[in-house]
This record gives structure tokens, C-alpha cells and sequence, in this order.
């Protein structure tokens, strides 16, 4: 592995972390906003716009969406693993996708009025930011396998 390309493995890895903790930190402040709004700090007066019955319909297919995240990632991935220069895309991908769970809980919230609904998608996404979050030794090491593929076949 060239110096070059080191230089900017970790110039794209350093930009795509301080992006993806860019998007857990909106997580937490989701989570601000709906302990906020649900304790009486922020004052917003919500009125649930879905029954209990429909609040749960909706909460349950948003976790069936959610899930459906995990293997579109997990898909996403393993496209990016063929080459180095797919993986900041990818992980922005992962980014959207994890941080998406989490948007589906505070929209929850804001129809359903129920707090609890928003931690259980922030649980979620947060779960998948963890679990899929890039490593740089990942991404290291793909460089030296593309690198080396490449002058194997010079």
C-alpha cells in the first residue's frame, strides 16, 4: 500500500467518522427533544393524531421496516467489500439507514404521543449504528487486498 493511498484511507475514514458520530449525536438530541416535550420543558401541546390501536398498528410496521434496514445494510456491505473506493458511499449509507430507525420513533412519538415508542427506535438505531458502525483496520485492509490485486495483475 502506497503512502498516498494511506493518506487518503484515513483522510475519507476521519470525514466519514466525524459524519456518522455527526448522526448518532442527532440521535441524542431526538432524544432531547422528546424527553422535552414529553416531561413539559419544551412547550409544545401535542395531541395524538392515531387511536391506541393505530399507534401500535404503525408501530409495528415501522419495526418490520426497521429490520428490513438491517439486511439492506448487511446487502450494502458486502457490495462495498469488492472495492476500497465504495466504502465511504456505503458507510454514509449505513449512516442514513441507522439514523432513519430513529426518525421513525420521533415521528412516532409525534402521532402517538407516546414516549416510550421513540426509546424503542432509538434502541434500535443505536444497536445498528454499534453493530455496523466502519473500522478502519476493515478498511485498511481491504486497501491492501485491492492493492494487491492490482499489481498482481501488472
Amino acid at each position: 500500500m502506497s503512502p498516498t493511498s494511506r493518506e487518503a484511507l484515513i483522510q475519507q475514514f476521519r470525514t466519514t467518522n466525524y459524519i456518522g458520530l455527526a448522526m448518532i449525536g442527532s440521535v441524542f438530541i431526538y432524544a432531547g427533544l422528546v424527553l422535552g416535550i414529553s416531561h413539559g420543558f419544551i412547550p409544545v401541546k401535542l395531541r395524538p393524531a392515531l387511536s391506541i390501536d393505530a399507534a401500535a398498528n404503525t408501530k409495528y410496521i415501522l419495526l418490520f421496516i426497521s429490520l428490513g434496514h438491517y439486511f439492506i445494510i448487511k446487502f450494502f456491505q458486502k457490495v462495498a467489500v469488492k472495492a476500497a473506493n465504495r466504502l465511504p458511499a456505503a458507510s454514509m449509507l449505513t449512516f442514513f439507514l441507522s439514523e432513519a430507525v430513529g426518525i421513525y420513533g420521533l415521528v412516532l412519538f409525534f402521532l402517538s404521543g407516546n414516549a416510550n415508542d421513540f426509546f424503542i427506535f432509538m434502541a434500535v438505531s443505536l444497536f445498528y449504528f454499534f453493530i455496523f458502525y466502519p473500522k478502519y483496520a476493515e478498511w485498511e485492509k481491504l486497501l491492501a487486498q485491492e492493492s494487491k490485486t492490482k499489481s498482481s495483475h501488472r
